[in-house]
């Protein structure tokens, strides 16, 4: 039994705890959030002990991986008590807001001997570890350039709410987009230089909106053009493109990848359905057929259990956090920025 300690009952928190219905030898024992009515939900809803600080969650004998899902300026204080009591930890993204709690947290953590893992859900689909596959095989030649295009219509969130404030959530930049940044350094490498424009959630407008565009070149050549917004209206979608000399493949919010030849063909891949055919390397062996949050939970499951997968990593979560602040700093210098190598 991997029994979980959630810091943070809200919406993730609550997501999370819910995959634990569904992994069979799993159970919410401790809740610990700020607002004493979801702390009692979760109680209510997974019998989960309430606890009076991040503290005591983490160092409770029944507690043995601390989940941190609380709001993302937050998330320092949940890790820190995880690291006290020396418990594994599994960080929702983004790892923090600010370059100063990510130097820290970095530091602190790099050379962690329990696991840490953060959110990057989209890794834990079968799609993504497919594209990977391909992309490393060569199936679309070289790479050349990436499109993602991520625009959310259905953006409600209300002034007041810490999602709408860009000091609290750095906006679609660090909560939304650093999905894709993700899988993009998973699949391209190191990134080197990032030019972008946004609104950063610019208190200007009438309701809390946002919008960024952005263009990351990577070490080996690639450029990768993101594009993400909240909005009220309009569209909502989910798409990745990348294009190589020999093909493209393209990945949307389905299971299915688009594998487009040069000449021209075109094949639909059902990407569990080619899982559960072809089981084709070690690591796609190991992947769980689901939602990604399920998937997510039972990978870190199997790992405390003996059984590791592939899980993204502290300098993973750097990584994304370092492009998202680059990001941010380009639109407030109107220039491109270059990274570290």
């Amino acid at each position: 039994m991997i029994r979980y300690g959630i810091i943070g009952a809200g919406r993730m928190g609550n997501a999370h705890a819910s995959q634990t219905r569904q992994i069979e030898g799993t159970a919410v024992t401790g809740v610990y959030d700020i607002n004493p009515d979801a702390a009692q939900k979760m109680h209510t809803d997974y019998g989960a002990a309430i606890h009076r600080s991040p503290e005591e969650l983490a160092s409770a004998p029944d507690v043995d991986c601390v989940i941190v899902s609380s709001p993302t300026y937050c998330h320092q204080e949940g890790v820190l008590a995880a690291v006290a009591a020396h418990k594994p930890i599994f960080c929702e993204k983004a790892l923090c807001r600010t370059q100063e709690t990510e130097k820290e947290l970095l530091n602190l953590l790099k050379n962690y001997d329990q696991l840490f893992t953060v959110g990057f859900v989209r890794r834990h689909l079968a799609k993504s570890i497919l594209i990977k596959r391909m992309v490393e095989e060569g199936a679309i030649g070289t790479i050349r350039y990436c499109n993602v295009d991520l625009p959310l219509g259905k953006y409600q969130r209300m002034p007041g709410d810490w999602f709408s404030d860009f000091d609290l959530c750095g906006g679609v930049i660090i909560d939304m987009l650093a999905h894709h940044i993700d899988l993009a350094n998973w699949y391209f490498g190191a990134a080197k230089r990032v030019y972008a424009d946004s609104l950063l959630l610019s208190k200007e407008q009438p309701m809390p909106a946002d919008y960024a565009a952005a263009v990351v070149t990577y070490e080996n050549g690639v450029i990768c053009n993101m594009m993400c917004s909240w909005q009220r209206f309009g569209r909502t979608n989910e798409l990745m493109e990348i294009y190589g000399d020999k093909g493209a493949l393209l990945m949307d919010g389905s299971n299915n990848i688009t594998h487009i030849s040069a000449d021209g063909n075109t094949t639909l891949i059902d990407s569990e359905k080619e899982w559960k055919k072809e089981k084709c390397t070690a690591q796609l062996e190991e992947v769980n057929i689901g939602s990604g949050l399920f998937c997510q939970l039972k990978n870190i499951t199997d790992t405390l259990n003996g059984k590791p997968h592939p899980l993204p990593t502290i300098q993973d979560a750097c990584n994304s956090l370092d492009i998202s602040f680059a990001m941010i700093n380009s639109v407030k210098n109107g220039k491109a920025i270059l990274l570290e190598s």
